[in-house]
């Protein structure tokens, strides 16, 4: 063992101490270093990787220590890096969740009862009629945030309860931002990041498919309107689905389908499915990218920054907000606690599973706007 930085005599060789009790039959110890309030150590060990790291955090955590497991740059050696302090439990915030479900519930109401032609702001009891486009569309998002959340707690990942986005008319036509979970402190590893990652989108799609079916079985296909009208845009995927469900690639000339409110819901679902799928930052699809790719995945996310500028320059600017919105939200996703353990053949499948459904569900123009065409009223 060497030491590469002098000690202080009491505090230094307390901590010194501490850290060669952690490792202690588990790893030998070939470097130490004290850097500012870091201690680092590079050893080699018998045990795989996954096994090391549950064994030094828990004596970690008992010390009063956060560890971080990495790759030493000596052959056959793991670098881990212990750091004074331990992140505090959270409380479980159920107020502040559930007012904003109810919040962002009735948000969803009063946009799908304005898609029945009610006024909600003259007749705000009548807000009740929007609830197939609320149910909808809510229950996608939830199932999507819930997948997060239980698979999360599986894996005893620091994450909270869901929490909704309200946004009501007429900032929206959607009634919410969508919704987001807290990851308290890094994620335990690469495994985890994947695994609770893909299960937000996997889940909601489980609901969002069938729920898109069921409503295009619910709509009509006719003339466009003539008095103006906002166009969805076409993904593969909902492309397929009006293909099967009315025999016919729509919209067809000046023909499209009338979406019942189940099926726009649905649709928007899909929408928010194929963002959250992105490989960047901390996006769902970043999780996965950093999983797969490692420290690598931060060049992914900028490719995929570029080509939401290049989308909203040349095909709709919809793309250009979210690129700036995920620049702004970072491109680099934060390494997790253990960054050594690998995530496995299967889960580098799932990974690559959830770019093919990325590239279904990828819509070059969301939303067009349709002006009325000239001359023609009502």
């Amino acid at each position: 063992m060497t030491i590469t930085q002098p000690l202080l005599p009491d505090e230094a060789q307390t901590a010194s101490a501490d850290i060669h009790a952690i490792c202690a039959d588990v790893a030998i110890i070939h470097q130490y270093q004290h850097v500012d309030a870091q201690h680092v150590v590079h050893f080699t060990t018998s045990l795989r990787s996954a096994e090391v790291f549950e064994q030094l955090q828990r004596r970690s955590r008992e010390r009063g220590y956060t560890v971080w497991l990495r790759s030493a740059p000596f052959p056959h050696q793991l670098e881990a890096v212990f750091v004074p302090g331990v992140p505090p439990m959270a409380a479980t915030r159920w107020v502040v969740a559930g007012l904003l479900f109810v919040a962002t519930l009735l948000s969803c109401l009063a946009c799908g009862a304005l898609y029945q032609g009610i006024d909600v702001f003259a007749q705000p009891w009548q807000i009740w009629r929007g609830w197939q486009f609320a149910a909808t569309i809510m229950g996608i998002l939830a199932t999507h945030e819930l997948g997060h959340y239980v698979v999360g707690k599986w894996w005893g990942a620091p994450v909270s309860l869901p929490y909704f986005i309200p946004l009501p008319p007429p900032l929206s036509v959607t009634g919410t931002l969508g919704a987001f979970i807290v990851q308290r402190e890094p994620m335990r590893d690469r495994r985890v990041l994947l695994d609770v990652g893909l299960a937000g989108p996997f889940a909601g799609l489980l609901v969002a498919v069938p729920l898109l079916w069921y409503g295009l079985t619910q709509s009509t296909v006719g003339p466009m309107p003539t008095t103006g009208y906002i166009q969805e845009g076409n993904s593969a995927l909902y492309l397929l689905a009006k293909l099967a469900v009315f025999c016919q690639i729509l919209p067809n000339g000046n023909v499209d389908v009338q979406l019942s409110d189940v099926a726009f819901a649905a649709w928007i679902g899909l929408l928010v499915t194929m963002f959250n799928l992105l490989p960047i930052g901390q996006l769902d699809g970043g999780h996965a990218a950093y999983a797969v790719f490692g420290h690598r995945a931060v060049y992914i996310a900028y490719a995929a920054i570029a080509f939401c500028v290049l989308l909203g320059i040349y095909v709709d600017n919809t793309w250009f907000v979210w690129g700036v919105i995920a620049t702004f939200a970072g491109a680099r996703h934060p390494a997790p606690y253990d960054d050594v353990t690998p995530i496995g053949a299967w889960r580098v499948v799932w990974g690559m599973l959830a770019l093919l459904v990325l590239l279904f569900l990828l819509t070059p123009a969301p939303l067009r706007v349709i002006p009325a065409v000239p001359g023609i009223s009502g």
